[in-house]
């Protein structure tokens, strides 16, 4: 793959300016990338143009930072939590594989190929929690090497590299190859006759990542132009770091956008700034805080179309706004937009403007602009990624006090409709009632009541949900259970006759004053109206009707330790239910008598397909799993 003319000119420029290499080298160096792929700082490398310490040297200086030699790399043992914190996706991207992690100051130390990815500090800060990034300089070659060797365990990794730092080349055609004894003396030539002396004549007293980097002096370089280059490069790595640390601290998004906005006047002269989102957000702030600000429609639509944003010196002759309404009106002279960009594609725009002077903002203004602007959508997705995730997790903490965590994830994942406004519904409700709460309770210290009540309802809370029912509410000492809603299932009544024998069972191991606690236990089947009751302040997804009020009613009659369920429950839950018949009784707010079942066992789990339906010429009546009830 050919280098970008970018990267081109960020590797050509700083070497050409310290008198390492002159343009015939360059673009001998170019030719070979050109002819046999990859990039150029390789090609010199792998030519001998140059050597890997003065290489390094010049990218050390350039960036304010210590360089590391692949013979060095090759000898790291990395952590392998450490490279799994960061994980291989972040070190191919931001071209960059981690070293070292000081857990007490937060910082994390990381070896980076030149030129270093813009996102590299922003990237690392989120992903690792980072306080401080130190990244010291390599050839492009040798951390994709230690990439290689430390992720994918690729022995072989840096036994493709050259001695002189290069990576591995592709293959060339014979016709085309230099081999490096004639790059050695075309190089020397070169030098000799039209360069100044090279900065270092050895490459074997470079320091490791413990030493000092040997700087090399820019204001002693002759090409003014470039020693401008570099310096404006070096600051944009700078500015955007500081930019990163005002703005990487606010959590909150409205805040993070307000403090983007606010470091922006700091940073370049505009008089006006916005950031305008493809969702339809606007925020917007003026450096003296007297003007409104509002990104023109012709910038947008250019800016949110580019590569790398726009820039104007004057918007009000500029032909791209073909004298655009909201820039005639604002009177903007000066003004700059760049896309942001998030991991899904394009989200917005960053703008900034000056009203009072044309150019305002000059060409390498725009670049600062687009990595600042790389940076904000970054800090912008996360922090929307993360109001997204709090609002589950309220969301999911709300649901779970009605419903049970299966329900839950049903809900959150689209795939139930749960109608919180209410809905017609057949449920089977179990009510479960302790039994002596009151005179047990009466000799107790109020902690231990609250203990035990907790112990018995957990243990209540467990069985339901084993069931697949909801727990729908506590009441006193009494718990009130539902299956058939929010999510019906075949089998629902099945599974309540299961949990009420199961709950009688896990309470009676509960002990209290050394006696033995003990619950009577209702459940029937029928419609009821399901859904969230309550007010603003409080709601709660349950059941009313009828049906709720037959199965309290049941709970209220159960003697200890005996599960009451009716017939209507019974045919729904298939064959296997041994129960013995009761009398016929009247219950408070039922104006027909009815018989209640005392629950014994219930078989294993049927088969979906054999499970009982109603018999509407028989209704009332259980089956042939029921005997009567002995006296």
């Amino acid at each position: 793959m050919n280098a970008s003319p970018e990267s081109d000119s960020v590797i050509a420029n700083p070497l050409r300016a310290s008198g390492l290499i002159d343009s015939a080298a360059l673009d001998r160096a170019r030719a070979y990338a050109k002819d046999h792929g990859g990039l150029l700082s390789d090609a010199l490398l792998r030519m001998n143009l140059v050597k890997e310490g003065d290489f390094l040297r010049i990218f050390a200086e350039l960036y304010s930072t210590r360089f590391v030699k692949s013979d060095k790399l090759k000898t790291l043992k990395l952590d392998e939590t450490l490279l799994e914190r960061v994980g291989v996706r972040s070190a191919e991207r931001l071209r960059m594989c981690p070293i070292r992690w000081d857990s007490k100051a937060e910082e994390l130390h990381v070896v980076a190929a030149i030129p270093l990815s813009s996102n590299l500090d922003a990237e690392l800060r989120q992903t690792v929690g980072a306080k401080t990034i130190t990244v010291y300089v390599a050839t492009a070659g040798s951390v994709a090497a230690l990439i290689r060797s430390s992720y994918y365990r690729d022995e072989s990794a840096f036994a493709q590299m050259t001695a002189n730092g290069a990576g591995p080349g592709m293959p060339s055609k014979a016709n085309e190859t230099m081999d490096e004894e004639s790059a050695r003396e075309q190089t020397h030539s070169s030098m000799s006759a039209t360069s100044p002396r090279p900065l270092h004549d050895h490459d074997d007293d470079e320091p490791s990542t413990e030493g000092k980097t040997v700087m090399v002096n820019i204001n002693a370089l002759a090409d003014t132009t470039t020693i401008a280059t570099l310096r404006r490069e070096n600051a944009r790595y700078r500015i955007a770091q500081e930019f990163h640390r005002r703005v990487t601290l606010e959590r909150n998004l409205e805040a993070m956008v307000d403090r983007i906005l606010s470091v922006l006047f700091e940073l370049m002269p505009a008089e006006g700034a916005a950031i305008w989102l493809t969702t339809g957000q606007f925020a917007a702030k003026s450096k003296d805080g007297s003007k409104q600000v509002q990104v023109p429609k012709a910038v947008y639509e250019q800016a949110i179309n580019s590569e790398k944003g726009v820039l104007t010196h004057n918007a009000l002759v500029d032909e791209r706004f073909d004298r655009s309404a909201s820039v005639m009106v604002r009177g903007i002279q000066s003004c700059m937009a760049v896309p942001l960009r998030t991991r899904n594609g394009v989200v917005g725009v960053l703008y900034v403007e000056s009203i009072s002077m044309s150019a305002a903002f000059s060409d390498d203004d725009l670049p600062l602009l687009d990595s600042i602007g790389s940076q904000a959508a970054i800090l912008l997705d996360n922090a929307a990624l993360l109001a997204k995730v709090r609002q589950e997790v309220e969301r999911r903490a709300q649901l779970s006090r009605f419903l049970s965590s299966a329900a839950v994830d049903e809900v959150l994942s689209g795939r139930l409709n749960l109608k919180m406004e209410g809905a017609a519904a057949e449920v089977t409700v179990l009510f479960a009632d302790l039994r002596g709460f009151t005179t047990l309770s009466a000799a107790m210290k109020p902690e231990e009541v609250v203990r035990f009540l907790n112990e018995f309802f957990q243990e209540a809370v467990d069985t339901i949900e084993k069931h697949h029912g909801t727990v729908d509410k506590f009441i006193g000492d009494c718990v009130m259970a539902l299956w058939g809603a929010p999510l019906p299932k075949e089998g629902d009544a099945r599974n309540a006759c299961r949990a009420a024998i199961e709950l009688v069972e896990r309470a009676s191991r509960i002990t209290v004053g050394g006696q033995r606690l003990e619950v009577g236990v209702g459940v029937h089947t029928g419609p009821a109206v399901v859904g969230a009751l309550g007010s603003k302040q409080r709601m709660d997804y349950t059941a009313i009707g009828s049906t709720v009020n037959l199965s309290a009613r049941l709970c209220g009659i159960a003697r200890e330790n005996e599960v009451l369920v009716t017939s209507d429950t019974l045919m729904r839950a298939g064959p296997g239910v041994i129960t013995e018949a009761g009398e016929a009784v009247i219950l408070k707010g039922l104006d027909t008598p009815i018989v209640p079942y005392t629950l014994r066992t219930v078989s294993q789990p049927l088969q979906l397909s054999h499970v009982s339906k109603p018999n509407a010429t028989q209704p009332g009546v259980p089956g042939p799993f029921t005997r009567n009830r002995g006296k």
